[in-house]
């Protein structure tokens, strides 16, 4: 009989600490260097149940080059599922171009090309064919024939509109819908889109001295959204950042209540609360998922995130420029 696959992306709750992953369009978007490490634990407290944790680290790096108006970027991502049973690499590029429309709305497309290797560890593995009514059995394992790793190529490509004050960005990730199974029947990964945006209020702004000086001030509160979705999935992340001079909170509720799996179970996944603090180059945030499905009931332990970010070079401010006015949790 045929057998289905279903798969689904990771998802960061810190999305805008993660730009390179969410769209390509926001390589180079600071026009200065950066690099930027994210950390991710989910649901650490369930490996007490069968090792169902999940972890993922994820690196980048951007720059732009102001005579081409392009943006470039590299970023490397592994996820490991359980005590290592499943693993996941890629290393991708990233390339955008910058118009500007007129002298308020400027347009970033961009590209992305990516290589995936997967790789499964059968030895820790059983599946239903070793059990009967006695239990385990012990036997042979069925799928010890089938390749133990998986390598395909990735395209994406997005596109960000955005003023001084507000911006709206699609993408599309796995356009080549690849296939990622260890086995012979195909496992097409599905289409994944998302689109963000958010408003930057802007209640107080310092610009003198050095734009990387810690006495520069602002006070901005930035309502923001991310919504995707991906075969039949998809989710809403709806909250606000808050910037008080070097301090970054922020608050979002991810799920859509109104929607329903069935009669008893909603589209409730979580509650993020965010914390990070600004200085110089850097910036560091952390956030917790406080699980709100019907997972918490096991004692999920939520999800942890950890972002380190770091901007190259200290520059004065020598004319107005058109900055992206998404959450950017570090003084440019």
């Amino acid at each position: 009989m045929p057998k289905v696959g279903l798969s689904q992306d990771i998802q960061f709750s810190q999305f805008y600490q993660a730009l390179l992953y969410q769209n390509p369009a926001f390589a180079g978007s600071l026009h200065k260097d950066r690099v930027s490490f994210h950390q991710r634990i989910q649901w650490p407290n369930i490996e007490q149940y069968g090792k169902a944790q999940y972890t993922t680290s994820f690196v980048s790096a951007d720059t732009y080059l102001k005579r081409y108006k392009s943006g470039y970027g590299v970023t490397a991502f592994y996820d490991k599922q359980g005590d290592g049973q499943i693993t996941s690499m890629e290393l991708s590029g990233q390339y955008s171009y910058e118009l500007h429309l007129n002298s308020h709305y400027t347009v970033r497309s961009g590209l992305q090309l990516g290589w995936n290797s997967r790789s499964i560890d059968y030895a820790n593995l059983t599946f239903p064919q070793q059990y009967d009514d006695s239990g385990f059995q012990g036997t042979a394992n069925p799928y010890a024939s089938f390749g133990a790793r998986k390598n395909y190529f990735d395209i994406g490509a997005g596109a960000v509109l955005y003023t001084s004050e507000f911006w709206l960005g699609l993408s599309g990730h796995h356009l080549n819908t690849p296939n990622q199974t260890f086995i012979e029947q195909q496992s097409e990964l599905p289409i994944k889109f998302a689109l963000t945006g958010g408003y930057k209020f802007v209640l107080s702004e310092d610009q003198s001295g050095l734009a990387n000086d810690a006495s520069s001030k602002e006070i901005s509160v930035i309502p923001t959204f991310h919504y995707k979705f991906q075969g039949k999935s998809d989710q809403f992340d709806l909250g606000v950042y808050g910037l008080y001079h070097q301090i970054v909170v922020g608050g979002w509720y991810r799920g859509i209540p109104f929607k329903k799996y069935n009669t008893r179970l909603n589209n409730n996944e979580s509650i993020v609360l965010l914390a990070g603090y600004k200085l110089h180059n850097m910036s560091i945030t952390y956030s917790y998922d406080w699980t709100q499905s019907t997972l918490r009931e096991v004692g999920t332990g939520g999800a942890h995130e950890l972002n380190i970010t770091y901007v190259f070079g200290q520059k004065r401010w020598t004319k107005p420029t058109k900055r992206m006015p998404c959450p950017s949790f570090y003084i440019h």
